[in-house]
């Protein structure tokens, strides 16, 4: 059976428009209140095991038509216990709600669980993300920039698609990665600054991890501080359809400074030529490479018919588009987030384009009161074609064209002709990403809850470039030069754990206990030819090249992360409360000797606010002083840095290119136009991790009904065993080896 596009919009217009009139049954009606009996607007009013729901209105007055004359009606929402009632003969039900207290007190996501805001003990942030959503942006990390304490992103490019550098409370390693660490709905991704696979609009909530013991219970990831993201989930009894589309324009704010009278350009130019012992240029003759310049009369009369303004050629002010839809529904037992996006991000260079579009689906289905599964999938595609740099700078005095229709060159080396090379040279690249997810979650009983969540994400990419003959430096050194990358990355990870939380008399008692395992896999290729016979399919017949100087190299990459997770929490008398945290993780990225590491944190914390002298003042609603110490991890350096390496080199011998395989391989380059080679690949069994040690004391307090918030934190960050490359003497055949020295 085929169903095309047109099928599924029908089926879910169709669904929209019955969702509230499927079925002619009985109709009950009412009014919703709270406790002091007023009316409360917004609940959501569903009946049991259907998708047949509505909400009340501003006065709190509900209708809804039922499917079955004998159903059972669930009354929710927000900072409310929710209701449900049976349905007999009447059909006038006026419900009254309770305030949750539990859920009014905000809960912030941490590592593998969650905890109301007031019971925090380590520095966390969350960001309201509701004005992110009309933020158009490629990625979450540039809405980010400016809205949390510490968190500082960059964004040291501004090409279209081009990521941001993402620190929290400053670097920490001179080696190693500084990023903080990325979780979506559990699943750590990596380093924050190009997370382009979530849409900003599919975003429910971002927490920023920002001291020892929030981030302990990540390890060796947490070093640099943790981004935990949590997308957005369908709420019982209620659909909605949404469309968004932005459009935005950009402009410069003023005119390139360029020089723009050619007159006056002349006449400058020979009169400098002219005192330095030069012969001037613009004398209505050709130069030594066979350029005719004119003279400066030719300029003023107007006999030169050519002014060209290259920035007008170059520039544009470039218009980006962000689409995006979703539909969400749930109702008592199912829910499911379906979204969609497409965003193009125009730079300002002409051709220089960045375009992506995915969906994200979301379910989530409780098989049982306390069973539930939850799986999700994310598809992103993007298209990068690279343009800029392109010379806005050029001679006013040259035209585009000569009179035969082709690009007006200055002298046989002329490589920076910017239409000549936006309409010849090929340099774009094509990436896929997919993100998957499944979790299912037991309620043991009220008080422990095990987790097990499955993650996978595949990554690949594809970059086609080719540089001609004519007009570009490269391809003119190597009469056509054509190359073809590839990168294929594929990620795992799995989590399990435990959860538990009591409460007995004046003690609170929490404990997540569990363990991990990661596993990365990437390989790379690529391919060069050179000094084509022929140019018309550029990259896509590297076959017509010159066989003897093709290029091509390939790697493969695999490392390994296994982990145990423990965190103790303690409350006394809802005032004072103590938290431990200790991670235990073992990489392949190490050697035996210190494959395996220990990071323990601890927090206390007085919410001061309880005390009944605090009270007295009718000053705070809250008043909370912490303070938190802990030690974290960073592995976040390349494997196979422990163990020996071999090269590959290639000399030429009696006529031919011979290749050589053999001990230390080419770490980098030195010298004027990097000539030195410099070679790394000994051993070090002893390497190990980097490690960061933070003190961090706080203060949160709040005034006004919470209308006024304020923090403070002064931490204090230590970083031991610093990863660096050590110089090594010439005897020793080799120039550098990674060593932990600081």
């Amino acid at each position: 059976m085929n169903i095309t596009f047109s099928h599924i919009w029908l089926i879910l217009i169709f669904s929209v428009f019955t969702l509230n009139g499927y079925a002619q049954g009985k109709r009950i009606s009412g009014i919703l209140t709270d406790e002091d009996n007023m009316p409360i607007p917004g609940v959501t009013v569903s009946e049991i095991n259907t998708q047949n729901g509505t909400v009340t209105d501003f006065d709190g007055n509900y209708s809804l038509t039922l499917g079955n004359a004998d159903s059972k009606v669930k009354f929710s929402s927000i900072g409310f216990i929710s209701q449900t009632i049976d349905i007999n003969e009447g059909s006038v039900y006026d419900i009254s709600l309770k305030e949750d207290l539990q859920q009014l007190s905000e809960v912030v996501v941490v590592g593998y669980g969650q905890v109301k805001r007031e019971d925090l003990t380590g520095s966390i942030s969350t960001v309201d993300t509701e004005p992110l959503e009309d933020i158009p942006a490629n990625s979450i990390e540039r809405v980010l920039q400016g809205r949390v304490a510490g968190l500082q992103i960059s964004t040291p490019s501004q090409d279209p698609g081009a990521g941001a550098t993402v620190r929290i409370r400053g670097g920490s390693s001179l080696r190693g990665s500084n990023s903080p660490l990325v979780v979506v709905d559990g699943f750590p991704l990596g380093d924050a600054g190009d997370l382009k696979q979530i849409n900003p609009a599919d975003i429910e909530r971002v927490e920023v991890l920002k001291d020892a013991s929030a981030s302990a219970i990540y390890g060796s990831r947490g070093a640099n501080g943790v981004i935990i993201i949590t997308t957005k989930t369908a709420k019982a009894g209620k659909t909605e359809i949404r469309i968004q589309q932005q459009l935005t324009s950009s402009h410069f704010t003023s005119e390139v400074d360029l020089w723009r009278d050619p007159v006056l350009l002349a006449q400058i130019s020979n009169e400098g030529r002219s005192n330095g012992g030069f012969q001037p240029l613009y004398i209505g003759a050709e130069n030594s490479t066979g350029i005719y310049y004119p003279s400066v009369s030719q300029l003023q009369s107007g006999d030169w018919p050519y002014s060209t303004n290259w920035d007008d050629l170059v520039f544009r002010s470039p218009f980006s588009n962000n689409t995006t839809f979703s539909v969400v529904s749930g109702s008592d037992k199912t829910s499911f987030n379906l979204s969609g996006n497409y965003y193009t991000d125009n730079g300002v260079y002409i051709d220089d384009d960045y375009k992506k579009g995915g969906y994200n689906l979301r379910v989530k289905h409780d098989v049982f009161d306390n069973l539930t599964i939850r799986v999700s999938n994310i598809l992103t595609k993007g298209k990068r074609n690279y343009n800029g740099g392109l010379a806005y700078y050029r001679n006013p005095i040259f035209p585009i064209y000569d009179d035969n229709g082709d690009y007006y060159l200055i002298g046989t080396n002329d490589y920076s002709h910017p239409v000549a090379i936006s309409e010849n040279r090929l340099d774009e690249s094509k990436t896929i990403d997919v993100i998957s997810s499944a979790s299912i979650e037991w309620q043991a009983i009220p008080s422990l809850k095990f987790t097990q969540q499955l993650n996978y994400k595949y990554g690949a990419s594809l970059q086609d470039q080719y540089y001609p003959d004519l007009y570009t430096e490269g391809g003119d050194f190597n009469n056509g030069a054509a190359y073809i990358n590839n990168f294929e990355g594929n990620n795992f990870a799995s989590s399990t754990y435990a959860n538990f939380d009591k409460r007995l008399e004046k003690h609170n008692l929490g404990a997540t206990a569990g363990f991990t395992y990661e596993s990365y896999l990437s390989r790379t290729s690529s391919l060069g030819a050179f000094d084509f016979v022929n140019e018309t399919l550029n990259n896509e017949n590297l076959g017509a090249g010159n066989p003897e100087l093709n290029q091509v190299s390939n790697g493969k990459t695999e490392t390994e992360l296994i982990s145990g997770i423990f965190r103790f929490n303690y409350g006394y008398n809802d005032r004072y409360l103590a938290t431990f945290t200790s991670r235990v993780d073992g990489s392949s990225k190490f050697g035996v000797n210190n494959k395996y590491a220990f990071f323990p944190s601890g927090a206390l914390s007085w919410k001061a606010h309880e005390e009944e002298f605090i009270k007295q003042l009718k000053t705070f609603n809250q008043l909370k002083f912490r303070a938190s110490y802990g030690v974290s991890g960073n592995q976040g350096i390349s494997p196979y840095q422990t163990l020996s390496r071999y090269g590959v080199s290639k000399y030429y011998d009696n006529g031919s290119f011979v290749t050589a395989i053999g001990p230390g391989y080419e770490v980098g380059r030195t010298g004027q136009n990097g000539i030195e080679v410099l070679w790394g690949g000994i051993p070090n069994p002893d390497l190990k991790w980097e490690t960061t040690s933070q003190l961090d004391i706080g203060l949160d307090a709040s005034f006004f009904d919470d209308r006024l918030r304020v923090t403070f934190d002064y931490y204090d960050k230590h970083t031991s065993d610093l990863l660096r490359q050590r110089i090594l003497t010439l005897s020793s055949g080799y120039d550098r080896i990674l060593v932990n020295d600081g």
